[in-house]
């Protein structure tokens, strides 16, 4: 099956529902489909401080995973979202074990945060099916909070933006890093 390659967008909260938030994804190549995987509040903001490179006190699991990784030598190669059934996500995280015979692949069941997670900290690139996409995939506009930023000039971004990340709200600083990053391109 062809794999398509997608990129975390955003992380929102969804107001109808107390500590609910939403995981976007979105196709990278062009295709303007997206999956919104509905995540809970600490795997939201655990993601948001990865995405964001915020250093923290204390490491994260992901970080734990990260260095228990590396000190076994297995390495995440890529994450896959494998399906959809009933609005559960159903991921894969694809391993490899250096210096195993033939550098031994192992494939791990997930949860989808869980799996997007630790894409972001091992760098890896994450993808889904086609089946997925046609099951789940959504095409929509960007949201008025997408608006409202684009049209703020980049200092009051850059105030806001430390703000976020004072108050700890790590979704609303990912959509002001992301409108940030979209015009130093």
């Amino acid at each position: 099956m062809k794999k398509i390659p997608l990129s975390v967008v955003a992380v929102t909260p969804l107001h109808h529902y107390a500590d609910t938030y939403s995981l976007v994804l979105e196709e990278q190549d062009g295709g303007g489909r997206k999956l919104a995987v509905t995540i809970g509040k600490a795997e939201a903001q655990s993601i948001a401080v990865l995405l964001d490179g915020i250093k923290i006190a204390r490491p994260l699991v992901y970080d734990f995973i990260y260095r228990f990784a590396n000190s076994y030598k297995i390495v995440v190669e890529e994450v896959i979202i494998a399906n959809v059934e009933k609005e559960i996500y159903y991921s894969e995280v694809v391993c490899r074990i250096k210096g195993a015979p033939d550098d031994e692949i192992v494939r791990l069941d997930s949860r989808t945060s869980d799996a997007v997670a630790l894409a972001i900290k091992f760098g890896c690139p994450i993808y889904t099916y086609e089946v997925v996409m046609s099951v789940a995939g959504i095409v929509g506009a960007p949201s008025r909070v997408d608006n409202d930023l684009a049209s703020l000039g980049t200092p009051r971004l850059q105030q806001l933006l430390e703000k976020a990340i004072r108050r700890e709200d790590y979704e609303f600083a990912t959509k002001i890093r992301d409108e940030i990053r979209s015009r130093e391109t």
